[in-house]
This record gives C-alpha cells, sequence and structure tokens, in this order.
C-alpha cells in the first residue's frame, strides 16, 4: 500500500429520521466528540445532518478495531482535524506516521468523511467537495442558474460549456465546484474564499491558484447515485464528489476519474442511516 492511502466514507441520507434516532445520535456525539457542541434541535434537519456526519470518524475508528479510550481528535489553527492514537501503544517510529487526517463535508441528503494515514504535517492535506447535480433555487433554468454561477468561474472554465447541451453544462459546472471545495477544504481557507482564484481545466489535466500550477495535487473525482425516500416517494438524486490530496512539491498533479462502482469499491465506502444507527451502542466502545 502507497504512503498515505485515501479511503473515503459516504453516508447516505436516505430516509426521514425520527426523534428516537436523533436522540441516540446526540447523545453518542455529546459523549464522545469533545472538540465541539451541538444544540439540542431535534426537529431541524440541518442538526441532524452535522450530528450524523461527526459520529463518521468514531464509525471509522471502530472498524480499525481502536477503543475510544486510546485516540483523541486534534485540529489546528486552520481547523484542520487529524486524530492521534495512543502513543503508549505505539513504537515511537511507527506512531509519527499513525497520524490520520479526514475531512467531513456535507450536502443535502449525503455526507461524507474523507481520510488518510501518515506523518502529522502530510495527512492533514485532504479535503473533500460534495456538489449535488441541481439548481437553486428549485424551478430555477439551467442557464439561469449557471450565469448565477459564473463569478466563481474563470474565462478557461466557462469556455468549456460552450456549444454543451444543458445537462452537460450543468455537471461540468457541478465538478468545477466540487473540485473547487476539495481543494479550499484541503488548504484550510475559510468561507469567503474567492472561487475564481482557481482555475481547473479538467480537459487538459491542469489546475491553477492565482495563476500558478497546483503541483502535487491529486483529485480523484466520482459521482453517487442515491434513492431517497421523501414521504411516499422514493427520489433519486446524483452528487459530484471530489477527494483533493496534497502528495508533496514533487508529486504528478492527478485527475483520477472513477467511473463504476466496481471502481470505486477500493476506497469509497457508501453506508445509510440505518448502517449508522445500529452501530451506535458499539461506538462508544
Amino acid at each position: 500500500m502507497s504512503e498515505c492511502p485515501i479511503l473515503v466514507w459516504m453516508l447516505s441520507l436516505n430516509r426521514e429520521y425520527t426523534v428516537a434516532e436523533y436522540d441516540e445520535c446526540y447523545k453518542l456525539v455529546g459523549e464522545c466528540i469533545k472538540y465541539t457542541t451541538f444544540p439540542y434541535a431535534p426537529r431541524n434537519v440541518d442538526s441532524f445532518r452535522k450530528i450524523i456526519t461527526a459520529m463518521l470518524p468514531l464509525l471509522m475508528m471502530r472498524h480499525r478495531r481502536i477503543p475510544r479510550a486510546k485516540w483523541k481528535d486534534c485540529h489546528n489553527s486552520q481547523g484542520k482535524h487529524w486524530i492521534e492514537q495512543d502513543q503508549n501503544d505505539t513504537p515511537t517510529e511507527k506512531w509519527n506516521h499513525s497520524m490520520i487526517g479526514y475531512h467531513l463535508a456535507i450536502s443535502n441528503s449525503l455526507c461524507g468523511m474523507a481520510m488518510t494515514q501518515g506523518e502529522r504535517a502530510k495527512v492533514v492535506h485532504i479535503g473533500l467537495g460534495i456538489i449535488q447535480y441541481t439548481v437553486e433555487p428549485r424551478g430555477t433554468s439551467i442557464a439561469t442558474y449557471i450565469e448565477s454561477m459564473n463569478h466563481k468561474l474563470t474565462a478557461v472554465e466557462r469556455k468549456s460549456f460552450d456549444d454543451q447541451p444543458e445537462a452537460t453544462q450543468l455537471r461540468r459546472l457541478c465538478i468545477l465546484l466540487a473540485l473547487k471545495d476539495a481543494y479550499i477544504r484541503a488548504i484550510g481557507q475559510p468561507i469567503g474564499f474567492d472561487y475564481a482564484r482557481l482555475e481547473f481545466d479538467v480537459v487538459n489535466g491542469k489546475a491553477q491558484g492565482d495563476g500558478k500550477p497546483l503541483a502535487g495535487w491529486e483529485f480523484r473525482v466520482f459521482t453517487a447515485n442515491l434513492g431517497v425516500a421523501r414521504s411516499t416517494k422514493l427520489v433519486q438524486e446524483a452528487y459530484e464528489c471530489v477527494c483533493a490530496f496534497y502528495r508533496g512539491p514533487h508529486a504528478e498533479t492527478k485527475f483520477i476519474w472513477h467511473q463504476t462502482p466496481r471502481e470505486l469499491e477500493s476506497w469509497v465506502q457508501f453506508i445509510n442511516i440505518d448502517q449508522m444507527v445500529k452501530v451506535i451502542p458499539k461506538l462508544t466502545a
């Protein structure tokens, strides 16, 4: 396995949650995650999204069979998170390479966590971008929506929409926004970062920031298709997802595309509300 392997967990909010489920998740996060607090708002969908997403590191460490008492969640001034395991249980030479950097992201019915393991200085440079294939506000035409996003794009990016069907234009827009989200979060920039400072020439495999090449970055791109129960209907939703990770100044900038579920199986795992709630009793152990 190569240094700093990447793994991603994607959590589908595939149905409505119950207040009892909210309470279980809220209690778990309150007991096990001390770096943040969540207001109690059982009827607020955004609150539930944030709480259940915060449980993903607990699930990941449970799968690694590392007891909750044997690791701690750390973060720097830029809000970049990493997990440190108990130093007493690991030889020093291995402990330095045992840090787990991760990033959490949420977009409507899809939540996710991208993580990697290695030295602390390396693993924090990871980010996840998730953009739903939809227009906002609902009912807006694709052309109007794309025009409203022009301020986030460069001239090269806008030109990639020329002579393309609207569906292709929307997909390309979502890919570009997910790429920018993933990169901005990987470098720990705050809300308000000017997206137009970044340029992704996906066709030619190039990426720039402030006119300079983004050397050493790896961008993994994939689409997630969900079936979400809303009232009595099953609604199909699609999301463009990008994991960005900095491999170092001497690494080649890469765009890695994954088109089928089989291609994703080695590093992306999909779960849903039922699976997450089922393992709650085990996550405190």
